[in-house]
């Protein structure tokens, strides 16, 4: 699994950068993350941390920092369903927000990978508030959990471009032959 993470996170961290004058095509292998909007992240900075069982990886918009980021975390799949992992992730937000809220998006409990797509939204005490766009994606090597993240700075318009970008994420296994992975292009 960690191969394969760290492998996707390259993948995702150098596909917008990519000039192609001259290429071929690679196949994926294994389960694979795709998310066709990586490339506005180029130029972002980001921050990879590699446990035994957690792997994430932190884009920070290049002068917002951490106010606007972005972040995907890979961990082992689990027996629980993506109801229990959204309850555990919205915990904190009804303990320290003194106004709380969490909206779903679209639910797809039943297909073949389950995904959730919500959004949370965090007033503190201090007049601070965040936005946080989440994807749970249930696959059968790993759970996948993306974030967009705004904080203090927010408009609805980029709040509904990234749902339709979270839309447009799914996973691929090669090993599967109903869910096919697209061939990557690569630099000579």
């Amino acid at each position: 699994m960690q191969k394969h993470f760290l492998f996707s996170a390259i993948l995702i961290a150098v596909t917008g950068c990519v000039n192609i004058n001259e290429h071929k095509t690679t196949a994926l292998k294994g389960e694979n993350l795709i998310a066709p909007h990586a490339k506005l992240l180029a130029g972002w900075h980001i921050t990879i941390e590699n446990k035994e069982n957690y792997h994430t990886s932190i884009w920070q918009h290049p002068t917002d920092g951490l106010k606007d980021a972005y972040m995907v975390s890979v961990t082992l799949p689990a027996q629980k369903d993506i109801r229990y992992f959204r309850q555990v992730i919205d915990q904190p937000g009804y303990s320290s927000c003194i106004k709380f809220t969490t909206l779903t998006v679209l639910s797809s409990p039943s297909s073949v990978y389950p995904s959730e797509i919500w959004q949370t939204h965090c007033q503190k005490k201090n007049g601070n508030e965040a936005k946080i766009l989440h994807l749970m994606l249930q696959g059968q090597d790993s759970f996948y959990h993306i974030q967009k993240i705004w904080q203090d700075s927010f408009n609805a318009q980029e709040i509904i471009a990234w749902q339709n970008r979270f839309k447009g994420m799914y996973l691929c296994d090669s090993r599967v032959a109903t869910s096919t992975c697209p061939k990557m292009i690569n630099n000579l």
